[in-house]
């Protein structure tokens, strides 16, 4: 598969262009994404196969996610791109091995359900934690637009990546892209990552000196 394309420019719905990293950029990509994909669904596949999919990824359940988009691709090729960046993510995750941390999590959690409803109400639950769609290890749970992870307020507590929760709508395309741009995150490996999965037109460095 040829590497996409991209600028520091979006398609709006009109068929404008907008401004990468900008206000409207940020608001507007989500609605962009299932726009795009509509195009290519019947109408009832949307609420069958896709929103399934896309609740399973955001809830931190990658092998579901996995099965639903995997379903999607198989049948239109054409939203395969959209996709793509999701489908990686899940099998980072699933391939990665859990270790120590993972497992007494795993078993804080199990534990915790199997305790009476009765006594739960006296008892603290454990810190919501899901998988980080880098690393693949369990982090607090933190929400994907709360905290800046330029200032450390939303990373990963093993691996320190940036906005380490899954997310359908910025970890597409669109959703990197603002990323990208807006130089969200401190790490190199996200903009390295970046430029290796997509044919990047105008670079970064140039884009924020145009700014």
């Amino acid at each position: 598969m040829d590497k996409i394309k991209v600028s520091h420019q979006f398609e709006q719905d009109d068929g404008t262009l907008g401004t990468r990293s900008n206000l409207e950029d940020g608001m507007s990509l989500p609605r962009r994404i299932f726009i795009r994909m509509a195009k290519h669904l019947r109408s009832d596949e949307g609420d069958k196969i896709l929103i399934p999919g896309v609740n399973a990824y955001n809830s931190g359940e990658y092998e579901d996610a996995l099965r639903w988009f995997t379903k999607v691709v198989s049948r239109h090729r054409e939203v395969e791109v959209e996709l793509q960046p999701h489908i990686d993510a899940c099998k980072r995750v699933i391939g990665t091995a859990k270790d120590g941390k993972d497992l007494l999590y795993e078993e804080k959690l199990a534990e915790w359900e199997r305790r009476p409803a009765l006594l739960k109400r006296f008892l603290t639950s454990p810190k919501p934690q899901l998988r980080c769609k880098y690393c693949g290890h369990y982090t607090l749970y933190i929400d994907p637009l709360e905290g800046l992870a330029y200032l450390g307020t939303n990373n990963c507590d093993r691996c320190g990546r940036g906005y380490p929760m899954p997310d359908f709508s910025w970890d597409g395309l669109d959703g990197q892209a603002y990323i990208y741009y807006r130089h969200s995150v401190t790490e190199d490996v996200f903009y390295d990552e970046f430029e290796e999965r997509y044919e990047v037109l105008t670079p970064r460095d140039h884009f924020l000196r145009k700014r």
